[in-house]
C-alpha cells in the first residue's frame, strides 16, 4: 500500500487530527497542536467547501490513474467518483487514505471486493462513510475552536485562540454562511438521481442524511459565531433568506417524514435554524443598536408577521414582538402596540412556551456545552423581557407551558444562580407562585426541584420553609374576618388550616380576598412551611383514597403529592445527617410508607406516586437504613426469594425460589401500557443505593434484585415500548451499573469467605454465562444488526459489546457534542458491557471447569467462517480505531487480553485478520509519540497475554515470517513485511535502558520487561533472536541491576530481570554465554552485591493481606522469590558457569540466617520466612564444613540457630508445611556442620536437644491425633488418603533429624544425652506410631523412616529402653504382611497405585527383622523370649524370606534375605531354648537355611540367572533372549558379595548344629547320637536344577575352591596381625622378639576392586569356578571370612562323617579322597601365602614364633567388670563384614578364659567378643610379643573348661588418631597354666595366619586317618 501514499503529502488525516487537537486525549504537546492547526487553517476556514465537486477540475480520472500506474483500479475509482461527486485528485486521495488507514481486510479480500459490481457495493459504502466522517470532523474541529478558545481551563485554549485569530471570525462567518447556502442548495450526484447505481435509493437517502447533518453542524457553528461576533444587517438578512428558503429545514426532497430518524433530522434542522434566528434577533441592549434594529424590522417585518402557520413560528413571533417593543417606540404608538399584541396572541396560540420548552429539552441542547448554554440563555433572556413588560399583574403565569419552561431553564447552575441573585425578570413568575400558595403547589414544587438540581437547594429550602402567604378557600364558618378596606380583611379567630397538623393562623392575621376560577380565596399574610402543606396533601390523599377510581394520572391531589415528594427526594438526598431533616419534613417522609401500603392494593396503582415514595425511602437509606429496610420489607412490594440451599446457585439462577411480587405486577399491568417505567427506575435506585451500603443482606435484597433484573428485565427490555430512547438506555445503564457494583463489592477480599456472597457471585456469573443476558451484553459490544429475530437475554451482553466501531462512529456523527458524552449514551453502555464481560470471563472458574465452554464463550469464540452475525472478537478489535472515546481502545485491548487468556482456541482465526493488519491495528500505536500511554500499556499487556496462550497472534506481533508466506496485492507479489513488530519497540527500549537504567522504573518500559519475562518464562526466546544476536544485549538488559535499587511502584521489573537471568542460566546447558557470565560477575561484585542484599532482605513486617487468586503479590515478596531462585540456579550451575565468590557467599549465608531469625519473630506473613528458610538450606548444603572462621562466629551462629529453634517450637503447629520442612532441614544440616560444638558445650547441647524433643513430640502428637481420627473414620467409611505426602514430609524430616542427633551424641556426646528422649517416652510413642503406619500403604515411606530411627536407637546406648516398651505387643502382629498382599501373587505390573506390592513390602519387613536382631544381639537372653515369639508368629514369612532368592535378588529382596538369615544365625546360639519353645519353626527355618545356602552357591555358576534375578521381572525376558556373552558389571559383583554374606550367615547357623571341632579333636568321650549330618556325601558342582537339592560336601568344597581362587587372583597377603594380647603380670618374665614390621600394613576396608586389576600369574585354577573377572573383583576380606567358616564346617562334618558308625567305609573313603583332592588349591594357597619360607620348611607344622609368656601357677583372677563409655563401641569401616565375621580362630585355639587383670589404660571390656577377621593392630595397645610354640600341638585329649559359646568374646577399639580411620583390634586373653613352675607351652602370641595353617594341617591329617583309630574311637 505504500505505492498509494506517495501523492498524499498535501492531504491531512482528519481523524488523526481530531484525536490530536480535540483535547479528548490530553497528552498531545501544545506546540504540536498549534503547529497542526495552523497548517490546516485554510482548510478549516473553507470547511466542506474544500471538497470540490467533480466538475471543479478538468483532470480526468483515467489520466490520473495512468500516471499512477493503477489502471486496474479505474472501474472501481470511477464508481467511487460518481458516488462521492469529487474531483479526480481528491477522489484518488480518499481511496488511498482509506486503504492505508482504515481498511483492515486482507489483500486477497480486497482483490475480490473490486472484481465485480456486486462486491464493490460494500467497499464503496465503507469509503463513502469514511468520506462523510472526514467532512464532519472538519466541521467539528472548527466548532471545537469556537467553543474552547476563550475557556481558560482548556489545555489548548491558547493554541485555539491563535488559530482563530489567524483565520479571524469575520472570515469564518462569511465562509460558513457560504457553506450553509452551498449545502442547502447542493444536489445529489447525477447517477444517484437517475437511479443508475446499485442500491440508488439507499445511497440517495444516505447522501441526504449526510447533507442534513452537515447543515445542522454549520448552523451550530454560525450560532457559536453569533456569540463571539455581532452579525450586521447583511448577514442577518442573508441568513433569514436562506432559512426561509429552507423553510426551517422542512424542505427535504429525499427524506421520508414517516421515518423516525428522518423526522429527528428535520426537527434538528428546524430547532437549529430557529434558535439561530432567535439569537440574531436577541439584543441585550436594543436601544444601543437602534439603527440596526430599525433596518431589521423594516426589512423583515412583513415576512415574519406572516409566519404563523407552524409551531416553530411561535417563538419567532414572540421574540419579534419583544424586539419591536424594546428596540422601537411601538409601545407608545397605539397601532404599533396593537400589531405587537396580535403577534403575541399568535405566538401564544402557537404555544410558543411549549415549543421553547421542547427546544431546550431536545437532545441537541440538553447538555452543558457552550452551544446549549447559548440557547438556554437566549430563551431565558426573552422570558425575562416578557416578564418585565407584561407580568406586572402576574398575568404571564397563565400562559401554557411557561412554568415548565422556567423550571427547565432554572435546572442549570448558571441560570439558577442568576435567578436567585436578581429581583426582576422571571422573578415575577416565582412571586406569583408565592402569592398563590398552595393553589400553585405543583409549579412551586417543580421550581424548587429545578433550583435544587442546579445547586441552589439551601436557598429554595429556606424560602419554602417560610413562605409569605397562604391562600385558603373562604369558609365563613371557620374564618371569622373583620374588613379593613377594599378586599382587605383581618382574622378574628385562630384557624387551623391543616387538620391534625400543628400549625395555626393566629388572630389578627391580615388577608386579601381574591377571586379564582375555582372559587373565592383568602390570601393570608403569614409564614407557612411548604412541608406542612405537603403533609396536609398526603393526609387528604390517604383520606380520599377510597373515592379514587383509577384515574390517577389526572387526579389533582395525586399530582400535587407526587410533585411535593419529588422535591422532598432531592432535599433528603442532599442532607448529610439525620439532623438535617426538619421536624416538618419528618411526617411526609414517614408517610411515604403509608402511601405505598395503601396504593399497592389498588388495581392500577399510580406508578408516579409510588415511585416518588420509594425514591424518598431510597434517599433515607444512607441516614436510617435499618428502619427503612424493615419498613419496606414489611410492605412485600419488592422481589424476594424463599429459603433454599445456599450451594445450589443454578436453581437460584433459574428463579426456582423467586417471586417478583408487587414490582412485577406494576411493570406488567401499568408501566408497560404507559410506556413509562418510573417505579422500575425507583427500584433500581433503591437496589443500587442499598447495595453500596454493604449491609450484607444478600438473600433479602441483592440476590432477589439480581434474579429479577437478569430474568424479567434485562433480557426483555428490547421488546418494551418507550416514549424516549434515553429512558430505555437509562434502564440499561442502571442494570449494568448494578452488576458492576456487585462485582466491585463481591470481589473485595473481605467478602470472599462469606457463603451468601459466594452464592450471589455464582448466580450472577452463571446467569450471564448461560442465560439470555450474556447475548444482550455482547450485542451492544458488537452490534451489526439491531433487528434480530431471536433476541434473548443472554444476547444483550453480546449486544452491547458487539456494537462495533463503525456503528459507534455513525452514532457519534448524529451527536451534537463530541466532547461531552451523554451519561446514558451508547458509548457508556458499550464500556460497561465490556467491563462486565471481562469480569465474567475472569470469574468463569467459579461455576465452570476450565475445560468446558459456557454458551456465552461459545458465542464469543465463534470463528468468522462459521455462521455468526455478531463477530465479537473482530468487532472488539475494531474499537482500536475509535476516535471519540479515549477509554474504548484501552477497554478493547483489555477485553482481548482476557479473551486471549481464557481462550483455548486460536484467537488469530477469530480475528479474521492477516498478520500485517494485526500489526497495523496495534503496533503502529507504539512508536507514535502522540499516542496515549494508557493505550500503549494496554497493547503491551495484550502482547504479554498472547505469549502464553496464543502463538498465532504472538507470531503476528513479533513479525515471524515464513518463506512460503507470500501473497498477491493488486496482482503484485510482495513479502508480508507491513508494519513494525514489537521487536522494533524493544530495540528502542534497550537503547534507552543503556542510556538511563532507571528508565525501567517507568510504566511503559516495565511493560516491555513484562513481555521479555513472558518470553523467557514460556521458552520463546527465539522470537527475539534478532535482539539476542546483537552485541551487548545482556549488558543493556541487566544495566538496572548495577544501579541503586529504589522502592518505586514499578520495582517488580527487577524481579522479572532476575527471573530472566535465572532462566537463561538454567537453560543454557553446555553452551557458554560469556557476556552473561561477565554480567553476573559484576553483579556479585562486593559493593553491588551488598546493595542488593540490603535491598532484598529489607522486608516490611505487615500482615499478609487476604488476596484473590488473581491478585498480585507485593513487590518485595516477588523480589525475594526471584533472588532466591537466581541464587539456587547459580549454585547448581557452579563451577561450570560461574562461581559465587567465597566472601560474598559467606556474607549471603550470614545475612540470610540473621534475617531468617529476625523474621521468625513475625510470622503473621509466613511467605518471606518460607523463602528465607528454603534459600538458607540451599546455601548451607554447599558447605562441607562450618563456614564460620573462628569460635566467636561459631558461637554466634549457634545462638541464632537456637533462637530459631526456640521460636519454631513455640509456634510449630501454626507453621506452614514448607516452613516446617525447611527449618527441619536447616537444623539437621547445622547439626552435622557443628557437631564438635554441640558435643563440646553441654549447655548448647541441652538447649538443642530440648528443642529437638519439642519438635518431634509435636509431630508425634499430630501423628497420634491422625491415628485416632482414622480409627474413628474407619467405623463409618474406609480410610482415605488423609495423611498424604504433604502431611508426612515434616515428620520424615523430624525422624532424619532424630537419627542425626542420635548418631552424633551416641558417639561423642555426654553420657546422659538420652535423658530428654526418655523423659517424654519417645521410644514408646515411636513404636505406637510405627504400629499404626505399618499396614497402611499410603504411609510406607513414613514407616521405613520410623523403623530406621528405631534401628539407630537400638544400636545406641538407648537400646535398653526397648526392653521396657513392649516391642512385641506393638510390632509382632503389625509386622505381618498386609492382607491384600497375602491374597495376591507375585505380580509383574501393579494393578493400582494404592495397593501393596511385594517390592514395597520387602524394605519394611527387612527393617523390622533387623530391629529384632539388633535388640536381641544387644540384650541376648533378656530379649530371647520376645525374639522367639516373633519367630513363632512369623515362621511362614521368615521361611518365605529365606527362599525369596529363588524369585528375586533385587536390592530390596537381598536386604530382606540378609536380615532374615542374620536373625536366624543369631538365634541359633540359643537353639536349645528355641527347640523347647518352637521346635517346628527351628526345623523349618534350618531347612530353609540349607536351601538358601544351596541356592546361593549355585548362583556363582549361574551368572545369567543371577542377572535375571537382579533385574527383576521387568527386564528378565531381554536378558534371557540376549545370546551375547554376559558382561560382568557392578551389579553382579555386588550381588556375589551379598551372596557371600549370606553363605557366611548360613554356615554360622549350621555350625551350631554340627559337632564342635575341638570337641571332636580333643574330647575323650565321643557321643555321635547328639548330632545329625548336615552335608550329604555327594560331590560335584551345584546343579542347574534346584529341585530337591541338598547341601553336599561337593558344594561346600567347590565354594572353598572359588574363594581360594579369588584370594589368589587378588594377591591376598597376610601381615601377621596379632589376634591376642599377652597380659603383663607382676613377676612375669616377658621377652620380646617381635619385629616392628608387625605393625599395620593391611587394608581391612571392604572396597570394590577395579576391573583392570592384573591377575596373579600364580593363581591356582579350579575346575568349576566363575569367571576370573568376577573373582578378581570380589571383596577379598569377605572371601577370607567365608573361607574360614566353610573350612570349619567341612572339617567338623568330615570328621563327624569319618567317625560315624552308620556310614559305610566306602563313603568314608570317598570323603577322605575328595577332601585330599579338592583342597589341593587350598593347601597350595596356605603354602604360598601363609607359611613363611615354604621352600626351606620341611614340615608344615612349623610356624613363626610371635611371642611367649612364661607364667607361674597362680590363683585364677576374676576379670574386673568394665565400665561402659561412649567410646566402647567402635566399628569397622564395613559394618556388614564385622557383623558376619565369626572368631573361628578362637573357636579352635583360644578356649581358656582370661584371668589376668585388664590394663587400666585400656577401656577393653572382657565381656565383648573378639572378631576373627584380620585387622591391623593398634600401636596404642603398647604390648610386646615374642616367639612361642603354637598351641595347636596341645594334646588332643585336653578337655575345654566350658562350653564354646561361653568362651567367645569380642572387643573393638578405635585406632589411634594418627592412623586416620577407626580399625578393629581383636585380642585374646589366655588363662595361666595350672602346672607349678614355668611351662613353655603355657601362653603364646597368635596371628591370623595360624588359623589357615592349622586348618591346612588338619585337612592334611584327615585323609590319612586310619580305620582302626576310627573303630577304637567309636568304642
Amino acid at each position: 500500500m505504500a505505492v498509494y501514499c506517495k501523492s498524499l503529502s498535501f492531504r491531512y488525516d482528519w481523524k488523526r487530527l481530531w484525536q490530536m487537537v480535540s483535547g479528548i486525549h490530553y497528552e498531545t504537546p501544545q506546540d504540536t497542536v498549534k503547529e497542526e492547526l495552523l497548517n490546516v487553517s485554510n482548510e478549516l476556514q473553507a470547511g466542506v467547501l474544500q471538497f470540490k465537486p467533480k466538475s471543479a477540475s478538468n483532470l480526468q480520472l483515467e489520466e490520473l490513474l495512468k500516471e499512477k500506474k493503477q489502471e486496474k483500479l479505474l472501474p472501481f475509482t470511477e464508481r467511487l467518483q460518481e458516488l462521492l461527486n469529487l474531483e479526480s485528485a481528491q477522489c484518488w486521495e480518499i481511496l488511498c487514505y482509506y486503504l492505508t488507514k482504515e481498511y483492515r481486510g486482507s489483500a486477497s479480500l480486497l482483490t475480490q471486493l473490486i472484481s465485480t459490481e456486486t462486491n464493490m457495493a460494500k467497499l464503496l459504502e465503507d469509503i463513502r462513510h469514511y468520506y462523510s466522517l472526514e467532512r464532519m470532523i472538519v466541521l467539528k474541529i472548527v466548532k471545537n475552536l469556537l467553543v474552547f478558545y476563550k475557556v481558560a481551563n482548556h489545555p489548548y485554549h491558547n493554541e485555539y485562540k491563535q488559530v482563530v485569530e489567524k483565520i479571524t471570525l469575520p472570515r469564518l462567518l462569511d465562509s460558513y454562511l457560504n457553506q450553509l447556502d452551498s449545502l442547502i442548495n447542493e444536489l445529489p450526484p447525477r447517477k444517484l438521481l437517475a437511479g443508475e447505481c446499485f442500491y440508488s435509493p439507499e445511497k440517495l437517502t444516505s447522501w441526504s442524511e449526510r447533507n442534513a447533518r452537515e447543515i445542522n453542524e454549520v448552523l451550530h457553528i454560525l450560532l457559536l459565531l453569533t456569540e463571539h461576533i455581532a452579525l450586521d444587517f447583511c448577514h442577518i438578512k442573508r441568513l433569514f433568506a436562506t432559512i426561509k428558503q429552507h423553510s426551517f429545514g422542512r424542505i427535504q426532497n429525499y427524506l421520508d417524514e414517516s421515518n423516525a430518524y428522518h423526522q429527528e433530522l428535520i426537527k434538528n434542522l428546524t430547532y437549529s435554524e430557529l434558535v439561530l434566528l432567535l439569537k440574531c434577533l436577541s439584543f441585550d441592549h436594543p436601544k444601543q443598536n437602534a439603527q440596526l434594529v430599525e433596518k431589521i424590522i423594516e426589512e423583515l417585518h412583513v415576512e415574519i408577521a406572516n409566519m404563523h402557520h407552524r409551531p416553530e413560528h411561535g417563538p419567532l413571533l414572540l421574540v419579534w414582538m419583544l424586539l419591536r417593543l424594546r428596540g422601537t417606540n411601538d409601545a407608545d404608538d397605539a397601532p404599533s402596540l396593537l400589531r405587537c399584541r396580535q403577534l403575541a396572541k399568535r405566538a401564544v396560540e402557537l404555544k410558543c412556551f411549549v415549543q421553547m420548552h421542547t427546544i431546550v429539552t431536545h437532545a441537541m441542547f440538553a447538555d452543558d456545552s457552550l452551544l446549549s448554554r447559548i440557547v438556554r440563555k437566549t430563551i431565558y433572556n426573552q422570558l425575562c423581557y416578557l416578564c418585565e413588560l407584561f407580568d406586572g399583574d402576574g398575568s404571564c403565569a397563565r400562559y401554557e407551558g411557561i412554568y415548565e419552561l422556567l423550571c427547565e431553564l432554572l435546572s442549570w447552575p448558571q441560570l439558577a444562580k442568576e435567578f436567585c441573585n436578581c429581583e426582576d425578570g422571571v422573578r415575577s413568575l416565582y412571586n406569583t407562585l408565592l402569592e398563590n400558595f398552595p393553589l400553585e403547589f405543583v409549579n412551586l414544587a417543580k421550581l424548587a426541584q429545578a433550583l435544587t438540581k442546579a445547586g441552589q437547594g439551601s436557598y429554595i429550602k429556606n424560602q419554602l420553609e417560610s413562605l409569605p402567604m397562604l391562600a385558603l378557600l373562604y369558609d365563613e364558618r371557620q374564618q371569622k374576618l373583620n374588613e379593613l378596606g377594599s378586599d382587605e380583611y383581618e382574622l378574628t379567630n385562630a384557624v387551623q388550616p391543616f387538620p391534625r397538623i400543628d400549625y395555626t393562623l393566629p388572630v389578627g392575621t391580615t388577608c386579601t380576598a381574591v377571586q379564582h376560577a375555582s372559587g373565592f380565596y383568602m390570601h393570608f399574610r403569614c409564614n407557612v412551611n411548604f412541608f406542612n402543606a405537603l403533609h396536609h396533601e398526603i393526609n387528604c390523599l390517604l383520606r380520599d383514597k377510597a373515592q379514587l377510581h383509577g384515574d390517577f394520572d389526572s387526579n389533582e391531589r395525586i399530582l400535587r403529592v407526587e410533585a411535593g415528594l419529588k422535591y422532598l427526594v432531592l432535599t433528603v438526598q442532599r442532607t448529610k445527617t439525620i439532623d438535617g431533616i426538619s421536624a416538618e419534613m419528618v411526617h411526609p417522609t414517614e408517610m411515604c410508607v403509608d402511601l405505598l401500603s395503601k396504593f399497592k392494593s389498588v388495581p392500577c396503582p399510580p406508578d408516579g406516586l409510588l415511585s416518588s415514595c420509594l425514591n424518598v425511602c431510597t434517599a433515607l437509606l444512607p441516614l436510617v437504613d435499618e428502619e427503612i429496610f424493615r419498613r419496606v420489607s414489611n410492605l412485600d412490594i419488592l422481589p424476594t426469594i424463599s429459603n433454599g440451599s445456599l450451594q445450589d446457585y443454578k436453581l437460584y439462577a433459574s428463579a426456582s425460589y423467586f417471586e417478583s411480587r408487587f414490582l412485577g405486577s406494576v411493570i406488567d399491568n401499568v408501566e408497560k401500557k404507559q410506556e413509562r417505567y418510573e417505579f422500575l427506575m425507583a427500584y433500581l435506585c433503591f437496589l443500587r443505593t442499598y447495595t453500596k451500603l454493604k449491609r450484607k443482606r444478600y438473600l433479602q435484597v441483592e440476590l432477589p434484585g439480581l434474579i429479577f433484573l437478569l430474568r424479567d428485565v434485562f433480557p426483555h427490555l428490547h421488546t418494551w415500548h418507550f416514549k424516549s430512547q434515553t429512558e430505555k438506555n437509562k434502564i440499561y445503564f442502571e442494570v449494568l451499573s448494578f452488576i458492576c457494583d456487585l462485582f466491585d463489592i463481591l470481589g473485595n477480599n473481605a467478602e470472599k469467605n462469606c457463603v451468601e456472597s459466594k452464592l450471589l457471585l455464582n448466580v450472577c456469573v452463571y446467569s450471564l454465562l448461560n442465560l439470555d443476558n450474556g447475548l444482550i451484553l455482547l450485542r451492544y459490544c458488537a452490534l451489526v444488526d439491531l433487528h434480530l429475530n431471536t433476541l434473548n437475554s443472554f444476547y444483550f451482553i453480546c449486544r452491547f459489546v458487539g456494537v462495533g466501531n463503525a456503528f459507534v462512529q455513525y452514532t457519534m456523527e448524529l451527536e451534537t457534542n463530541w466532547m461531552q458524552q451523554q451519561p446514558y449514551g451508547l458509548m457508556m453502555l458499550v464500556r460497561l458491557s465490556m467491563r462486565i464481560l471481562m469480569q465474567v470471563l475472569c470469574l468463569k472458574s467459579h461455576v465452570y471447569s476450565s475445560d468446558s465452554l459456557s454458551p456465552l464463550e461459545a458465542l464469543i469464540y465463534t470463528q468468522p467462517k462459521q455462521r455468526d452475525t455478531l463477530r465479537i472478537i473482530p468487532t472488539v478489535c475494531s474499537y482500536m480505531s475509535n476516535i471519540f472515546d479515549r477509554w474504548l481502545p484501552i477497554a478493547s485491548c483489555r477485553l482481548l487480553k482476557r479473551i486471549a487468556l481464557e481462550f483455548n482456541m486460536s484467537l488469530l482465526a477469530c480475528l479474521d485478520m492477516e498478520a500485517d493488519q494485526i500489526r497495523l491495528t496495534f503496533m503502529q500505536k507504539l512508536p507514535d509519540e502522540l499516542e496515549s500511554d494508557s493505550v500503549k500499556i494496554a497493547i503491551l499487556e495484550l502482547v504479554d497475554a498472547c505469549i502464553a496462550k496464543q502463538p498465532g497472534v504472538t507470531e503476528a506481533f513479533f513479525k515471524v515470517n515464513y518463506g512460503h508466506d507470500r501473497r498477491s496485492f493488486f496482482g503484485k507479489e510482495c513479502t508480508p513485511s507491513i508494519g513494525d513488530s514489537i521487536v522494533t519497540y524493544m530495540k528502542e527500549f534497550l537503547d534507552a535502558l543503556e542510556a538511563e537504567p532507571l528508565t525501567i522504573q517507568q510504566m511503559l518500559p516495565s511493560k516491555i520487561m513484562n513481555i521479555l519475562h513472558s518470553l523467557w518464562k514460556h521458552n520463546l526466546q527465539m522470537l527475539v533472536d534478532e535482539l539476542l544476536k546483537k552485541p551487548h544485549f545482556w549488558t543493556k538488559l541487566c544495566s538496572p541491576l548495577f544501579t541503586e535499587p529504589t522502592a518505586q511502584p514499578q520495582v517488580r521489573v527487577y524481579t522479572q530481570l532476575m527471573n530472566i537471568v535465572a532462566i537463561e542460566a538454567y537453560s543454557m546447558g553446555s553452551k557458554q554465554n560469556d557476556e552473561l557470565r561477565d554480567v553476573l560477575k559484576k553483579f556479585f561484585d562486593r559493593d553491588c552485591f551488598q546493595k542488593w542484599l540490603n535491598y532484598v532482605f529489607d522486608m516490611p513486617k505487615v500482615p499478609a493481606a487476604a488476596q484473590n487468586k488473581n491478585d498480585d503479590l507485593p513487590d518485595w515478596i516477588c523480589c525475594l522469590q526471584s533472588f532466591k531462585d537466581l541464587i539456587i540456579i547459580l549454585l547448581k550451575k557452579q563451577p561450570n558457569f560461574i562461581t559465587i565468590p567465597d566472601a560474598q557467599f559467606k556474607q549471603l549465608a550470614q545475612k540470610c540466617l540473621s534475617v531468617l531469625v529476625d523474621r521468625a519473630e513475625y510470622l503473621e506473613d509466613m511467605r518471606p520466612f518460607i523463602m528465607l528458610a528454603e534459600l538458607y538450606i540451599f546455601l548451607i548444603l554447599r558447605f562441607k564444613h562450618a563456614y564460620t572462621s573462628n569460635s566467636e562466629e561459631e558461637q554466634k551462629l549457634m545462638e541464632q540457630l537456637l533462637q530459631l529453634m526456640s521460636r519454631i517450637c513455640s509456634c510449630y503447629e501454626d507453621l506452614h508445611v514448607r516452613a516446617k520442612e525447611a527449618c527441619l532441614a536447616i537444623i539437621t544440616k547445622c547439626a552435622h556442620l557443628y557437631t564438635n560444638l554441640l558435643v563440646r558445650d553441654s549447655s548448647i547441647a541441652l538447649r538443642f536437644l530440648n528443642s529437638v524433643v519439642s519438635i518431634i513430640c509435636t509431630e508425634l502428637q499430630n501423628m497420634e491425633k491422625s491415628v485416632n481420627l482414622d480409627q474413628q473414620s474407619q467405623i463409618h467409611s474406609p480410610p482415605h488418603e488423609c495423611n498424604g505426602k504433604a502431611s508426612t514430609n515434616s515428620l520424615i524430616l523430624c525422624l532424619n533429624l532424630l537419627k542425626a542427633v542420635a548418631t552424633i551424641f551416641n558417639n561423642d556426646g555426654p553420657g546422659n544425652w538420652d535423658l530428654p528422649f526418655v523423659s517424654v517416652r519417645l521410644f514408646q510413642r515411636l513404636l505406637r506410631c510405627v504400629s499404626y503406619t505399618l499396614p497402611l500403604h499410603r504411609n510406607r515411606v513414613l514407616t521405613v523412616q520410623l523403623l530406621d530411627v528405631l534401628i539407630v536407637f537400638a544400636k545406641s546406648n538407648c537400646s535398653v529402653e526397648f526392653l521396657h516398651c513392649d516391642v512385641g505387643e506393638h510390632l509382632w502382629l503389625k509386622m505381618l504382611p498386609p492382607r491384600e498382599l497375602l491374597q495376591s501373587r507375585y505380580e509383574f505390573n501393579k494393578t493400582t497405585t494404592d495397593m501393596w506390592t511385594m517390592e514395597e513390602w520387602w524394605p519394611i519387613y527387612a527393617r523390622g527383622i533387623e530391629l529384632v536382631n539388633i535388640i536381641f544381639d544387644n540384650h541376648k537372653k533378656c530379649f530371647l523370649q520376645d525374639a522367639l515369639q516373633f519367630v513363632g508368629i512369623h515362621e511362614v514369612y521368615l521361611v518365605d524370606s529365606l527362599l525369596l532368592g529363588k524369585q528375586s535378588l533385587e536390592p530390596a529382596a537381598m536386604q530382606l534375605i540378609k536380615a532374615s538369615i542374620s536373625l536366624v544365625a543369631s538365634l541359633t546360639e540359643h537353639h536349645k531354648e528355641w527347640t523347647q519353645d518352637h521346635s517346628a519353626s527351628l526345623y523349618n527355618l534350618m531347612s530353609a537355611v540349607q536351601s538358601l545356602m544351596c541356592h546361593a552357591t549355585s548362583m556363582f555358576h549361574q551368572q545369567r540367572n543371577l542377572k535375571c534375578l537382579l533385574a527383576g521381572r521387568r527386564s528378565q525376558l531381554e536378558i534371557l533372549r540376549n545370546t551375547e556373552s554376559l558382561i560382568i558389571d557392578d551389579d553382579i559383583i555386588n550381588a556375589c558379595n551379598d551372596l557371600t554374606d549370606i553363605i557366611i550367615y548360613c554356615v554360622k547357623a549350621l555350625l551350631k548344629f554340627s559337632p564342635d571341632l575341638l570337641y571332636l579333636l580333643c574330647s575323650n568321650i565321643y557321643e555321635p547320637h547328639k548330632w545329625q549330618p548336615l552335608l550329604d556325601v555327594k560331590f560335584g558342582a551345584p546343579k542347574l536344577s534346584e529341585g530337591n537339592v541338598t547341601l553336599t560336601f561337593g558344594m561346600v568344597l567347590n565354594m572353598v575352591s572359588i574363594y581360594v581362587k579369588a584370594l589368589n587372583m587378588q594377591n591376598h597377603g597376610f601381615n601377621e596381625v596379632p589376634l591376642n594380647v599377652l597380659p603383663t603380670l607382676g613377676d612375669s618374665d616377658v621377652t620380646s622378639n617381635v619385629s616392628t614390621n608387625n605393625s599395620l600394613t593391611g587394608d581391612t576396608s571392604r572396597g570394590q576392586r577395579s576391573f583392570t586389576k592384573s591377575l596373579s600369574v600364580n593363581s591356582i585354577a579350579s575346575a568349576a569356578c566363575p569367571s576370573s573377572e568376577l573373582l578378581a573383583n570380589l571383596d577379598g576380606q569377605l572371601c577370607l571370612v567365608a573361607l574360614e567358616h566353610l573350612l570349619m564346617l567341612v572339617a567338623s562334618q568330615s570328621i563327624y562323617v569319618i567317625r560315624s558308625l552308620d556310614l559305610e567305609p566306602r563313603w568314608k573313603q570317598i570323603v577322605r579322597r575328595d577332601i585330599s583332592s579338592e583342597l589341593l588349591s587350598f593347601h597350595e594357597f596356605v603354602r604360598r601365602r601363609v607359611i613363611v619360607d615354604y621352600r626351606d620348611s620341611r614340615c608344615q607344622w612349623v610356624r613363626r614364633k610371635h611371642g611367649l609368656l612364661k607364667l607361674k601357677h597362680a590363683e585364677v583372677v576374676s576379670p574386673a567388670p568394665s565400665q561402659r563409655t561412649a567410646t566402647d563401641v567402635v566399628r569397622r569401616s564395613s559394618s556388614t563384614t564385622n557383623e558376619l565375621r565369626v572368631n573361628v580362630v578362637r573357636r579352635l585355639h583360644l578356649q581358656q578364659q582370661q584371668h589376668a587383670p585388664q590394663p587400666s589404660e585400656s577401656n577393653f571390656e572382657v565381656t565383648q567378643m573378639l572378631s576373627p577377621i584380620a585387622a591391623p593392630y593398634s600401636a596404642a595397645a603398647g604390648h610386646n610379643m615374642e616367639a612361642s610354640t603354637p598351641q595347636a600341638v596341645m594334646e588332643l585329649g585336653a578337655t575345654p573348661r566350658g562350653p564354646l559359646e561361653n568362651r567367645k568374646r569380642y572387643l573393638a577399639q578405635h585406632q589411634s588418631l594418627e592412623d586416620g580411620e577407626p580399625l578393629l583390634i581383636e585380642l585374646q586373653y589366655f588363662a595361666p597354666t595350672t602346672s607349678t613352675g614355668y611351662n613353655e607351652l603355657s601362653q603364646v602370641q597368635l596371628v591370623e595366619e595360624d588359623y589357615l595353617q592349622l586348618m591346612s594341617a588338619l585337612f592334611g591329617v584327615i585323609p590319612q586317618s586310619e580305620p582302626a583309630r576310627e573303630s577304637s574311637s567309636a568304642v
